[in-house]
């Protein structure tokens, strides 16, 4: 069978399935037609690629677990409301931010630390963390008002240093 049929019998896309075949999970034959060569897939190759993945399913549990942290999350926005301010925002955003990279961490086989244990972050980081937009942040240490340091060709903040700018923007606000 061709690429375009042999996607529609594994339920897949043709990108994914040419990801799967470069990734060497699958393996196919050429074959030299009259427009040069053809790819073709055999039945018994795809049925135990199904196999497989079936079986690699049925072993982890990366789906269920990062959906039912993000429904906590969701359903926490109660919360959030009772506990308006820096704190309430900042432990949303963050239980957000952990279900989603516990999400990608485990679908790449990476453990995943949540953003409140990291000792540095990077400014989208602390933007997750903090609420505040990337660019306040960036613009922040651009003036000194927000502590970093440039390691490699970026810059870290510490959690810490991002609290307190947050903390003395919230008090200049309340008092001017």
């Amino acid at each position: 069978m061709n690429i375009k049929e042999a996607a529609e019998y594994l339920n897949i896309s043709v990108k994914t399935l040419e990801r799967k075949i470069a990734g060497g999970d699958i393996s196919v034959a050429y074959v030299t037609g009259a427009t040069g060569r053809l790819r073709t897939f055999e039945r018994t190759e795809l049925d135990r690629f199904k196999a497989a993945e079936a079986a690699k399913a049925e072993t982890t549990s990366y789906v269920a677990r990062p959906r039912a942290v993000a429904a906590s999350a969701v359903s926490s926005s109660q919360g959030l409301q009772r506990n308006r301010g820096v704190q309430g925002i900042e432990a949303f955003v963050s239980m957000i931010a952990d279900a989603l990279q516990a999400n990608v961490a485990q679908r790449n086989g990476i453990a995943a630390v949540p953003l409140r244990d990291k000792m540095t972050l990077s400014f989208k980081e602390a933007s997750r963390l903090s609420g505040v937009p990337e660019s306040h942040l960036r613009a922040a240490y651009a003036s000194g008002s927000l502590r970093g340091a440039k390691i490699g060709r970026g810059v870290r903040v510490t959690p810490d240093d991002v609290r307190r700018y947050v903390e003395g923007r919230m008090k200049a606000k309340k008092r001017g």
